[in-house]
């Protein structure tokens, strides 16, 4: 197993657990302590885990934020199958919307090759992925760049969203449930999703059921706000079914 593999695992495992111990991951993995103190430092640096003696713990407090680059590491395959719908979701001519997030960058690598859409984005990812893209119109939205999200954020990106109509957004989020709506952890990433909500015609939620029944510090809309959620095959019942209620459509794949 390398060492990509490992953290995959780990990672999963502090979803599982909510913290991992070093002598446990020594005996689960056959690595040095050392291997995983490097481990556990580099998920620390990007604000996963808080070390504790002995270990770490998960970060999951309502203004926590993860690192854009740490979260392409979790749910890979689900968050793959999730882009591949959402491509298939285009349609020629559509003005589409990809937001900052690990899934959207999966949707950009989808629809690279497409012909005659255009994309909107405040991603560098998505906007790196898309700029080699000789077929479809791209636009960079402005603002100022943050690092930690790996997008530009700000009063002038909310303000350059709004001069547009878009056919189609799709959205990550940190956490979802029903009670409290689409909610994320930062207020710069709350604003500009309300900007896209408020210019698209067609409002897709793209989330891993990890995030499902969690909420974070500031709410950018009630799930009701949503035409269509896409996540995995093993979101809560609980949630999938009040969400029909509401009227919103979920696809699980």
């Amino acid at each position: 197993m390398n060492s990509r593999e490992r953290r995959n695992k780990i990672m999963e495992m502090l979803h599982e657990n909510k913290s991992v111990y070093i002598s446990d991951l020594e005996k689960i993995f056959d690595v040095s302590s050392m291997t995983i103190r490097r481990d556990l430092q580099k998920f620390a640096g990007l604000n996963i885990v808080t070390l504790v003696h002995g270990g770490a713990v998960l970060n999951e407090g309502m203004a926590t934020v993860a690192n854009v680059k740490a979260r392409l590491n979790v749910m890979t395959l689900e968050k793959s199958k999730i882009a591949q719908y959402c491509a298939d979701l285009i349609k020629e001519g559509n003005a589409v919307y990809l937001d900052a997030g690990s899934t959207t960058i999966e949707i950009a690598e989808a629809i690279k090759s497409r012909q005659n859409i255009t994309v909107l984005t405040h991603s560098l990812p998505v906007q790196n992925i898309l700029s080699g893209s000789e077929k479809l119109q791209l636009f960079a939205m402005p603002g100022v760049y943050d690092k930690s999200m790996s997008g530009f954020f700000g009063g002038m990106t909310c303000r350059a969203i709004r001069t547009f109509n878009i056919d189609i957004a799709f959205f990550g989020t940190d956490s979802i449930n029903i009670e409290n709506g689409v909610t994320t952890p930062n207020i710069k990433d709350q604003s500009v999703k309300m900007a896209i909500l408020e210019r698209a015609k067609k409002k897709v939620a793209v989330i891993d059921h990890t995030k499902i029944k969690k909420v974070s510090f500031a709410q950018v809309c009630p799930i009701n706000s949503l035409n269509m959620i896409v996540t995995g095959k093993a979101a809560d019942k609980e949630f999938v079914e009040k969400a029909l209620k509401r009227g919103v459509e979920v696809v699980q794949i």
